[in-house]
């Protein structure tokens, strides 16, 4: 099973644990991967294998699984710019700078030591064992303008695979348009499944005792999370509307960091932003995954950016304001769910008017929806564990 489990970013340290928890009450044990070797199990995570040590664990037989995230459209640069601390990322930027970006691909290709051009597109061929290949709860909207080079070689080896399930239409659609004849389907993000895992008591329990006395001691609140470059572009503003909507429906407010990877980096902002809302209460650098989810599956409302905050919620029976940025992939996926005049996109000016529009959906409503994309979350991990017995 290959993830971007290697890095802390919430919703990729998801896709492993919810993906290998459905596989393995159908009777299928995973092993994971990821770019390189890692050990987040202090967050929750599993620890992943690396890609080199894919290519040589692997036997005749075995199924090797893309297991989830916007990762059709990906380059080797950019993921590694996401395994590095700081320090790290900058060296390597500037390396970027000075050599090129051909060059900067090559060479973090190679450090990562893997033999597909693609990082998480991976054909059979290219084992000495006879694998077979499949990708499910994937995403890809940067596909559409990749150069007609690139798009060819990434569809010639989807084509290969044994199974294709993205976790929106939009991807689906560029997908056909290169190749009519590519057999995806599309299904919800498989994070929906997380309340059959874990119910949210089960989370509290999971959660760490200084989370939960956080979120016990935060009463009535709402989940507010950025990423740093939409909240640097934003802060007064979103500072004045977080202050407008506590105060118009009376709940306190958590700020809760989900993506701490270079470049996404939310404690970075939210930690800045914490004193501008009077000392607002933050989740902690040491909180884990659980943490996270119990504080979102806990709260009255989430509003961010991230894609995987409003999965968690919703799933949960709470609602979501999604904030409109230039990432795509969140309005794609609200629209493939049927609920984009239920949870429109908000600019950053219109994130109080948003949240309190958002009590007016019941409880009802919500279970209702939340139901909904679980069983189809269900139903397409059934048909994966199917195709695996095939």
């Amino acid at each position: 099973m290959v993830s971007s489990g290697d890095r802390y970013n919430y919703g990729d340290l998801l896709f492993p644990i919810v993906t290998s928890w459905a596989l393995r009450s159908a009777g299928y044990p995973t092993i994971s991967y990821g770019l390189r070797r890692s050990d987040l199990s202090g967050f929750g995570a599993l620890p992943s294998r690396g890609i080199k040590d894919l290519y040589r664990d692997a036997e005749d037989g075995d199924v090797v699984l893309l297991a989830g995230g916007e990762n059709l459209a990906q380059r080797w640069f950019d993921m590694h710019l996401t395994l590095l601390g700081a320090e790290g990322a900058q060296s390597l930027v500037r390396f970027q700078q000075r050599f090129g970006i051909g060059m900067a691909q090559r060479r973090s290709r190679w450090q990562l030591c893997a033999r597909q051009e693609f990082p998480y597109i991976i054909s059979p061929d290219r084992f000495r064992a006879k694998v077979r290949v499949m990708y499910n709860s994937m995403g890809g909207w940067p596909l559409r303008d990749y150069p007609a080079k690139d798009q060819r070689s990434i569809v010639r080896d989807l084509a290969k695979a044994s199974f294709l399930s993205v976790r929106e239409e939009e991807s689906a659609a560029i997908l056909r348009e290169l190749d009519a004849t590519l057999p995806v389907s599309v299904a919800p993000d498989c994070v929906f499944l997380l309340p059959e895992m874990l119910s949210r008591e089960e989370l509290r329990r999971k959660a760490s005792p200084g989370v939960r006395k956080l979120v016990s001691e935060a009463g009535e609140y709402f989940c507010f999370q950025c990423q740093c470059r939409y909240g640097a572009a934003h802060r007064g503003e979103l500072a004045r509307q977080l202050r407008a909507l506590a105060g118009r429906c009376g709940w306190n407010i958590l700020l809760t960091p989900i993506g701490r990877i270079f470049s996404l980096e939310d404690d970075v902002f939210l930690e800045s932003l914490s004193a501008e809302l009077g000392g607002a209460p933050m989740l902690p650098a040491s909180a884990g995954i659980y943490d996270v989810a119990y504080a979102l599956a806990s709260a009255r409302l989430f509003c961010g950016t991230s894609l995987h905050g409003m999965v968690t919620a919703l799933t949960y029976e709470v609602p979501f304001v999604p904030l409109a940025n230039d990432d795509p992939k969140v309005g794609n996926n609200v629209r493939s769910w049927g609920l984009e005049e239920a949870f429109p996109s908000a600019a950053v000016e219109e994130l109080a008017s948003h949240g309190e529009r958002c009590l007016r959906w019941t409880g009802a409503f919500l279970a209702e929806h939340a139901e909904r994309l679980r069983r189809a979350a269900g139903e397409n991990m059934q048909c994966l564990a199917e195709r695996i017995l095939a």
